[in-house]
């Protein structure tokens, strides 16, 4: 049967706009439990102050039956015996004082018995002013002690009389907030099942309206998730139609618009990973260097002229090895192993040139050659360290070490040389340099400087740019010579699935 209830659910789930459908049955529901609350908090705070009230007087009460009992006789006594005169005893401040609390105790009282049963201590409170009255005068005409002992006996008797008053009304209060206890009890019995019917209410309409706005909501998201998932298997025709609808039209036509600019932009992708495939193979085509390659070839000639056969085998063959690597038809990702047979290679060209005073050793952990890295990294770190520092060297031999180590955090790579190293001012630049290249008219430290910082500038840039600024060289020189480090990940980045 469908109710007006039902009708309802169904206009909330047809308003335009998710928003505004959550906030029409969150509305709802706040109606239909806001006034069961309000109600039942003006209920509760009434009988919670009613209670402390009650408390609070059966307190004051008790304090002032107290008083009573033990501060009145005391000094009236002290005055009918003599030890003190009645003007400096303070009985006349201590009843006023008594009255006040008693009088503020009647204006508190919600009952209307006990505040009859106030008014009665409050007269039987005058008749004790009138026997203090009359001790008074007894003390200023000095009469005789019996007529003192005889008031102070209807002292006595009147002060047990308000004694005893006072505890009735405080087993009257008590009973009153027994029988307060007993209405808040049932009282919460009966929220309580109100609570659950209410809950029981709520959960219905919840139910009912999630049912309605939810399939309001999910028949487009579904549609636009089959739109989605065809984009993903590479249907860039796909389109969704939907009609208007709030958000999720407008979430239909960004889709279809976003199905048309991917297709554009893959197009685009595709053709500028195709220049920037170009413009790396131009630039690690520019590394090396024809100067490199002729006075190689001069050195095999000159191996040749000197019939040294096996120096030119060992040149021709490091070359032909160091050009292989280089190249690695095509690929920017080659395995560890590679990279460092192609700086070996350079190392035994270089040495057979400059054997007079290079030395170099490499150190590259066994359980790493396999693992794959961006090509072409060493081998300029190694001609900076030979060029700016081993061939400036005066007196001795210079020595490059060349090392791989496996370390927790990934591959640690370390490019060493014993040259003449960098004051602070020109490591500062080349620092500097390796960060932001060299200008093209630049007024730096010199021209080795620029030259350095350039081999640094181009392995620093391919580093960031294939895993990231935190994957950078770091550069550490003084006069013992240059020190320049990185570190790999143990994976490749992604892009290396291309290239390798």
């Amino acid at each position: 049967m469908r109710t007006p209830f039902y009708y309802g659910i169904l206009k909330i789930s047809r308003l335009s706009g998710i928003r505004k459908k959550i906030i029409a049955s969150y509305t709802a529901i706040f109606v239909l439990i806001l006034p069961l609350v309000v109600s039942q908090s003006v209920t509760g705070i009434r009988q919670a102050d009613e209670y402390r009230a009650m408390i609070d007087n059966i307190g004051r009460a008790n304090s002032l039956n107290i008083t009573l009992e033990t501060e009145i006789e005391p000094i009236v006594w002290d005055i009918v015996a003599g030890k003190s005169k009645f003007e400096t005893s303070g009985v006349r401040d201590l009843m006023d004082g008594i009255k006040l609390r008693m009088t503020e105790l009647r204006g508190d009282h919600y009952s209307r018995n006990n505040r009859t049963m106030m008014d009665v201590v409050l007269r039987t409170m005058t008749t004790m002013e009138r026997y203090i009255d009359k001790l008074e005068r007894q003390s200023t005409y000095r009469r005789p002690v019996a007529e003192h002992e005889a008031t102070l006996e209807e002292i006595r008797a009147v002060a047990s009389l308000m004694t005893d008053l006072m505890q009735n009304f405080i087993s009257r209060q008590l009973d009153e907030v027994s029988a307060l206890s007993e209405r808040i009890s049932a009282r919460n019995r009966k929220v309580f099942i109100l609570d659950v019917s209410l809950l029981a209410v709520v959960v219905t309409l919840g139910f009912f309206t999630v049912w309605a706005i939810s399939g309001s909501i999910s028949r487009p998201i579904e549609k636009l998730r089959r739109m989605a998932s065809r984009i993903a298997g590479g249907d860039f025709h796909s389109r969704v139609s939907m009609k208007r609808d709030g958000e999720l039209s407008e979430l239909a036509d960004s889709m279809n618009s976003m199905a048309r600019q991917i297709e554009l932009l893959i197009r685009r992708s595709i053709e500028e990973e195709r220049n920037l495939k170009i413009s790396e193979m131009k630039t690690l085509q520019a590394q090396i260097t024809p100067h490199f390659l002729y006075n190689t070839l001069d050195a095999i000639i000159w191996a040749a002229e000197s019939d040294r056969s096996g120096d030119v085998i060992k040149l021709v063959t490091a070359l032909s090895s160091f050009f292989r690597i280089t190249l690695s038809h095509g690929v920017d990702f080659i395995p560890l192993r590679n990279e460092i047979q192609h700086v070996e290679n350079y190392l035994i060209i270089q040495q057979m040139r400059y054997s007079d005073i290079l030395r170099y050793a490499i150190d590259a952990d066994g359980e790493i050659l396999d693992s794959v890295v961006l090509k072409l990294l060493l081998q300029p770190l190694v001609e900076n360290a030979i060029y700016h520092g081993i061939r400036n060297k005066r007196g001795g031999r210079g020595f490059v070490s060349v090392s791989a180590k496996n370390s927790p955090d990934g591959i640690s790579f370390c490019v060493s040389d014993t040259g003449v190293g960098m004051r602070p001012e020109t490591l500062a630049h080349t620092r500097a340099l390796m960060r932001e290249g060299p200008a093209d008219k630049e007024t730096g430290t010199g021209t080795d400087a620029r030259k350095s910082g350039y081999g640094l500038f181009n392995v620093n840039r391919r580093l960031e740019l294939y895993y990231g600024a935190e994957c950078g060289l770091s550069v550490e020189s003084d006069a013992g010579g240059t020190t320049v480090s990185f570190m790999l990940p143990k994976s490749p980045p992604l892009i290396a699935a291309k290239g390798a």
